[in-house]
């Protein structure tokens, strides 16, 4: 039965940027995509900054735009994108991290609202145990205790839960694990770290890092 687990982020966490924006631009690049689909993107972005995304919305827009491609080129695509885009997006301390914590015997998971096909790429590289993807905010607990639950196990009853987040939009699970930990955090979840003395890393450069017990 599952002891310790460490949940992370994907998005500005593991990744020094947001793997979706970076498939936009991407597919920008090779002039498959027109401008107003970007400008379109780039508001649903803006929503996120602001803790107002429609995320069914959002996601609904990234099925299409991907099933707007035939098959083949879309694959062709992405192992290309994963290549010169995703892997190097790869924040520099994240191998470090996934290191650190394996060593310590936790159970490693992503939990992140982008689709699997451009999260498992990254979960390959970093040697992540498992994969929860395609969810956003309160539905991260949801998941999460789903999955705990297939384990016989759940968030209450795990000896120790960590989850390593830079979005305030994550402050349902953040809150609902036993170790919050704020990544190269936004300005809201920065102020809230420091107002609940969460311990407050980067994985960009060196400030500290969070020893796992």
């Amino acid at each position: 039965m599952l002891a310790r687990v460490a949940f992370l982020d994907l998005d500005h966490t593991l990744l020094a940027a947001d793997s979706n924006q970076l498939w936009m631009t991407f597919l920008q690049s090779r002039q498959l995509l027109a401008a107003s689909v970007m400008e379109q993107h780039e508001r649903f972005m803006d929503d996120y900054a602001n803790g107002v995304l429609d995320f069914d919305a959002l996601q609904a827009f990234r099925i299409g735009l991907d099933a707007s491609l035939p098959p083949e080129r879309l694959e062709q695509c992405l192992a290309v994108f994963q290549r010169e885009s995703l892997l190097p997006a790869v924040a520099p301390l994240a191998p470090g991290l996934l290191s650190e914590l394996r060593a310590q015997g936790l159970t490693t998971v992503v939990v992140s609202a982008t689709r699997a096909s451009l999260v498992e790429p990254v979960a390959r590289h970093l040697a992540v145990d498992h994969l929860i993807t395609s969810c956003f905010g309160p539905q991260k607990v949801r998941r999460v205790e789903a999955w705990l639950k297939a384990q016989d196990c759940s968030l209450v009853g795990l000896e120790e839960s960590w989850f390593y987040s830079d979005s305030h939009n994550d402050l349902p699970l953040l809150e609902a694990v036993s170790h919050p930990v704020a990544v190269d955090p936004d300005f809201r979840l920065a102020q809230l770290a420091g107002q609940r003395q969460w311990p407050v890393i980067s994985l960009r450069q060196d400030i500290g890092q969070v020893v796992v017990a």
